[in-house]
């Protein structure tokens, strides 16, 4: 037989259409409606206008310059090459020297895994934990960034009601969401968007039950550092060991550093060393010069980071302040963060784009943190006091003038 006959016999595949894989299909289907006026006011502002953006969460402090220095030395050091697909060991011997002193326990450089950034570190969290169909449960309000990350997992974020105007943490109500394919319990503490700090005694409860349940329990914690009159306690510290327990946090927030992309997970030794391999099919090593200055960042952190909470507090003051003259709005005082949820007692979509058009000021609507928020939006705190002035002072002439 001749090799063009034998070609001839071999059947030709083709395909109707370029392959699109569910995972794409499940992200285009989220709503992002809610990010429309963010972005909306964004391009606005490029082309001049005169925008003032409360809606997203990203400091408006410059990183310190003592880690900037440090990145630039890093870099004239040349360590620009592969890392440890766990991160820098100079990195996770400075986390674990840091959680020894809060916790009182014995924490070793080997229980953490550094990721680009939370999100990161929460997806590769789920990816070691759970199968599509599976489910991790929590409660409203959540964290409006976790749909993306769940969704393009395919793991199911069950989120129970909880009551207003506090909306806090509801460990009952959390619990009567888990079935048979529940995998793990979330909390979010100090919580985006309210600004609750999770309570000892809910933290030991998870854990008690999780424990019996074998399910995992993560603690979502990247606003650690940034509370107020009440000091956080992290899970960390509360659980007895990591046998099923994540905790998560970052730079981003504490350290002004939001671009520079550095999360890490803490947990067991043995989880640690199967997100290693998670690591490594995804992004394979961080970037070391990046990992140097974040480690010179958690060495040297005290003054710049208690400038910025100091800071953070004024304005969450000079905004309550605000709130309180304006017979429309409603809202309660965050404990940590750097938001304040606000109930208009409208539709939150609409009273954002509403804002927006009249104002000039930028807020993101509550719905897609759950129903429970419907009628709220999430201000940020991410200005200085004299902008945060001129945007109260647009908002309530825009009050006065519709109600006239």
């Amino acid at each position: 037989m001749t090799e063009k006959a034998a070609t001839a016999r071999i059947p030709i595949h083709t395909r109707e259409v370029l392959s699109t894989s569910d995972t794409v299909k499940r992200l285009d289907a989220i709503d992002t409606s809610a990010w429309s006026v963010h972005i909306e006011a964004m391009k606005r502002k490029q082309a001049g206008e005169a925008i003032i953006p409360l809606s997203i969460g990203d400091p408006d402090f410059p990183t310190p310059s003592y880690i900037i220095e440090g990145v630039i030395d890093a870099l004239k050091k040349e360590r620009t090459h592969y890392s440890d697909s766990a991160g820098e060991m100079s990195l996770r011997s400075a986390l674990a020297e840091l959680e020894c002193g809060v916790t009182g326990k014995e924490i070793k450089p080997k229980q953490f895994s550094i990721f680009n950034g939370a999100t990161s570190a929460i997806h590769g969290t789920l990816s070691a934990i759970a199968n599509p169909g599976d489910n991790i449960v929590t409660c409203q309000p959540t964290y409006l960034g976790y749909e993306s990350t769940f969704v393009c997992l395919g793991v199911e974020l069950r989120a129970a009601a909880t009551t207003p105007p506090y909306f806090r943490y509801d460990v009952d109500r959390t619990l009567e969401l888990i079935d048979e394919r529940t995998v793990g319990v979330l909390v979010n503490t100090p919580s985006n968007p309210m600004g609750n700090i999770v309570p000892p005694e809910s933290l030991i409860r998870l854990y008690e039950e999780c424990r019996r349940r074998n399910l995992w329990l993560i603690s979502d914690e990247v606003y650690s550092v940034m509370y107020y009159e009440k000091k956080h306690t992290s899970l960390a510290k509360l659980a007895p060991d990591f046998d099923n327990v994540v905790v998560i946090d970052s730079l981003s927030k504490s350290h002004a550093m939001s671009g520079w992309r550095v999360g890490w997970t803490l947990s067991s030794e043995e989880f640690a060393r199967q997100l290693r391999e998670i690591a490594l099919g995804t992004f394979f090593s961080g970037c070391p010069f990046i990992q140097d200055a974040a480690t010179l960042a958690l060495l040297h952190d005290e003054h710049a980071v208690e400038r910025m909470r100091n800071e953070y507090r004024a304005r969450r003051d000079y905004t309550m302040s605000r709130i309180a003259q304006i017979p429309k709005f409603s809202a309660v005082s965050p404990e940590a963060g750097m938001f304040v949820m606000i109930d208009v007692h409208e539709p939150s979509d609409q009273f954002a784009r509403r804002l927006l058009d009249g104002t000039g000021v930028s807020v993101v609507p509550g719905t897609p943190s759950g129903m429970v928020t419907r009628r709220y939006v999430r201000m940020s705190l991410t200005q200085p006091i004299p902008v945060l002035t001129e945007a109260w002072d647009r908002i309530q002439a825009w009050l006065e003038r519709e109600s006239s």
